[in-house]
């Protein structure tokens, strides 16, 4: 709950700037003294603490620009979901497509596919022979399922995420744009990022992170709650353990089978020891000079 203070019948029915305030919208700051208008000339200031003069009508957040984007959900609600199938989208007739579903322009699905209640294929989204979409997943623009694939629910397909055939996702995985499944199943609660590419054969635990143009080889298996940094590389045909962190750049080329380990460098070794090696790399041309310094004699310099 966000406090409220000054007039609690004001109404606000949009959102403004700082720079543009408005008697009958909402806005916010992070810092009381960025504030340069009076009271009057804005509905509801987000704040952490009220300015110094004046009588506002404050809504007194530890995070202003948080409970900002909170009430902007309010303010401007998501518009429902129509449901049905475009007038520019090609179903097959043995597809099935749920009443409460939406396929929109564009769209292509194959026979035997399945979009199931409340999901939303956007547009130009093209599903193989014996495609599934869960219910309520949204897929983006461009996606594609190929032959056999299987989207669980409550997921989220930005543009361009590619499911090659006999992938599998979970419930609530969301996969970032140009994504690409190569035949690999991902469990519930995964969160791909841009450019990301999983092989063939690969078993992904629940909750795990793939960071922007990470690389997971063919026939891995991750455990739960591990984690892939910004374009790490697993090479394939390993196991890695439960809550595994890989640092960026990072290169796997062996099974990592102790839980919660953190590993970076290339090749992967323990984040510890890839700190002592980083260290002594930058005490390396310091040592060697003095070791010069102490093997040259005064004669040698004439």
């Amino acid at each position: 709950m966000v406090p409220l203070r000054g007039d609690p019948e004001v109404v606000v029915n949009s959102a403004c700037s700082l720079e543009s305030p408005r008697p009958d919208a909402l806005c916010f700051c992070e810092k009381p003294n960025q504030v340069k208008f009076q009271p009057k000339e804005v509905g509801i200031l987000i704040t952490p603490g009220p300015p110094a003069d004046g009588d506002w009508n404050c809504l007194l957040s530890t995070n202003p620009r948080v409970t900002f984007a909170q009430a902007l959900r309010l303010l401007y609600p998501e518009s429902p979901l129509l449901a049905g199938i475009h007038s520019t989208a090609w179903v097959d007739p043995q597809a099935q497509v749920h009443p409460t579903a939406r396929v929109g322009p564009l769209c292509s699905l194959q026979p035997g596919s399945v979009v199931e209640a409340g999901a939303d294929l956007v547009a130009q989204v093209a599903l193989g022979i014996g495609a599934r979409v869960g219910a309520s997943s949204r897929l983006w623009p461009g996606c594609s399922l190929a032959d056999g694939c299987t989207v669980g629910k409550e997921c989220v397909l930005e543009p361009g995420a590619r499911l090659l055939s006999g992938s599998t996702l979970g419930d609530r995985v969301w996969l970032g744009s140009r994504v690409v499944v190569e035949g690999a199943t991902l469990s519930s609660g995964i969160k791909a990022d841009n450019q990301v590419y999983v092989g063939p054969g690969s078993h992904i635990g629940p909750h795990v992170l793939l960071i922007s143009q990470s690389c997971v080889g063919p026939n891995t298996t991750m455990g739960a709650y591990s984690l892939v940094a910004a374009q790490g590389a697993v090479l394939g045909n390993v196991e890695i353990a439960p809550q595994v962190q890989i640092a960026g750049r990072g290169v796997v080329a062996e099974s990592v089978l102790e839980k919660g380990l953190a590993m970076a460098g290339d090749p992967l070794v323990p984040y510890t020891t890839e700190m002592r090696n980083r260290a002594l790399r930058l005490r390396a041309p310091a040592a060697l000079q003095k070791r010069l310094s102490a093997s040259i004699q005064p004669d040698d310099l004439v």
